[in-house]
């Protein structure tokens, strides 16, 4: 009798169970969807189209590569109806992502509308024009995101230290002045607010007048903030004020000055920038001499070649990177002697100071933006060099990179095909290659689209080459992975070449 029971109780059991399994599985597109960063609408059994398309089109907004790669796909299962959706999106410009609006033109490629085409051709228009604008903007610099990077890296060292001085000297008083000086992104608005705070409301003159007047306050954290936003707001109406400042107060308001200076970029504080570069402090001299890069002076060349020499490792990378972003072709040879003085050889160097880490990739970047007789011999020696440190190997890829000279090109194909080399430095030179806005270059990245390793590499490396790696990525649609097929189609519409937008339509039909 009993066993009996225990029989029936299993059974029920076993019904119980199987009950909520099957339960489960009916519901489970009712829970949450998440991608990337964002919390999606949920999506049952009886959510409508327009909402499941909405949804979607969510995750093409704020998910990750990889979720935004797996909406648009689901989008074209919608078809007509999803195409609706995105094209008026699309039209509308409803995202001021440009990123997001590439992602929202491959979906409508995967939904096959018979609108798409002339979707396509009307962004690809507008793609182009920003592209132009892009890169003209770029010629006219004409100074490689490598050495730009370099030069804000130095400044955001400077606004740490000025956070670090200011929290030491004033506590909580400056707290929101220090969380200003440390963010990423700068403006002038809370550096603004701080300077004016000691003006009562009906203070006569525009803000530009009140700050200058600030210059003159008696707290040194004032003095500061009104220098920060005048060079955020680059008042050159600022710059007879600005120049005293920077020779006579004490060291962490000098270093702001020179910073402003820099950023107002008026030639007029050349002169005093060039003196406080040998008279000032360690960061007065090393700030100063970023100052002259920014502004961009030949005249200022021979004076920053002879910082070169300065006692202070953190001076001579400054006067190395300033050096570069002139670009002089006389800083060369003397750039070329600060890395050859400081290799070390048997765990020496003839100069110490040149065996810093940081003044060796200042040079090296420096000879990158140069170019030029032997440049690119130096550069490869240091990249090969395993004795050298991996960060200034990688220093001396990307700036080979910049050289466009075809030997580099050759020599950083051997060092990307090398298994044996540390794949950061693989993966810096096969950067590096990208910049060459060279066929053979181009082929050897989209080869590499669907790679594990160097995907993500390829994918910006291909899109920064622009019309160079158009008729590679055309070639590749013909791919049978989809995957690599949808990597190579969203590189094209970023390039926006009208000449993809047929084969782009043949490969999603």
């Amino acid at each position: 009798m009993m066993s009996r029971v225990k029989w029936r109780v299993s059974l029920l059991f076993v019904l119980i169970t199987l009950s909520i399994f099957f339960s489960m599985i009916a519901n489970s597109d009712r829970f949450m969807e998440f991608g990337g960063n964002g919390t999606f609408t949920p999506i049952g059994t009886g959510i409508s189209r327009e909402d499941r398309i909405t949804n979607l089109t969510q995750r093409l907004e704020v998910g990750d590569h990889e979720t935004k790669l797996s909406a648009a796909a689901e989008l074209g299962r919608f078809g007509e109806t999803a195409a609706d959706a995105l094209i008026e999106r699309i039209e509308s410009n409803i995202s001021s992502s440009g990123e997001v609006n590439s992602y929202m033109l491959l979906a409508l490629l995967e939904t096959r509308d018979s609108r798409t085409e002339t979707v396509l051709s009307e962004s690809f228009k507008k793609i182009q024009e920003s592209n132009e604008i892009t890169a003209e903007e770029q010629a006219e610099n004409e100074i490689s995101a490598d050495i730009l990077q370099a030069i804000e890296e130095k400044d955001r060292a400077m606004r740490r230290n000025l956070a670090i001085s200011l929290d030491r000297d004033y506590n909580d008083e400056t707290n929101s002045l220090e969380a200003a000086l440390r963010a990423e992104e700068q403006n002038s608005s809370i550096y603004d607010s701080f300077a004016l705070s000691e003006f009562e409301p009906d203070e006569p003159g525009s803000e530009t007048e009140k700050l200058i007047k600030a210059l003159k306050s008696d707290s040194g954290s004032i003095r500061i903030a009104a220098l920060m936003a005048l060079g955020e707001r680059k008042e050159a109406a600022a710059i007879d004020s600005i120049t005293p400042i920077l020779t006579r107060d004490y060291s962490p308001v000098q270093s702001s000055a020179a910073y402003a200076l820099g950023e107002i970029g008026d030639e007029r504080a050349v002169e005093v920038l060039i003196k406080q570069m040998k008279d000032g402090s360690d960061s007065v001299r090393s700030n100063s001499a970023i100052a002259l890069g920014k502004i961009g002076k030949e005249t200022a060349v021979p004076d920053l070649i002879q910082r070169l020499r300065d006692n202070r490792a953190v001076v001579r990378s400054s006067a190395a990177l300033a050096l570069g972003k002139i670009g002089s072709e006389t800083a060369r040879e003397p750039l070329i002697e600060v890395l050859n003085s400081g290799k070390l050889i048997d765990g020496r160097a003839k100069d110490s100071v040149n065996a810093n880490e940081d003044v060796r990739k200042s040079a090296i970047l420096a000879l990158g933006e140069i170019g030029g007789p032997g440049v690119t011999e130096v550069l490869t020696d240091i990249l090969i060099d395993k004795e050298e440190r991996l960060s200034v190997r990688m220093a001396a890829a990307a700036a080979l990179g910049n050289t466009g000279d075809p030997q580099a090109m050759e020599t950083l194909k051997n060092v990307f095909n090398d298994r044996n080399t540390d794949t950061n430095l693989r993966n810096q030179a096969f950067l590096a290659l990208g910049k060459s806005k060279n066929q053979e270059a181009a082929e050897l990245l989209v080869e590499k689209l669907g790679d594990r390793e160097f995907g993500d590499s390829a994918r910006k490396a291909l899109s920064e080459m622009g019309e160079v790696a158009v008729d590679p990525l055309i070639e590749n649609l013909k791919t049978t992975d989809r995957r690599a097929r949808d990597e190579t189609a969203l590189i094209l519409i970023e390039i926006g070449d009208p000449k993809a937008v047929n084969p782009l339509i043949e490969a999603y039909q």
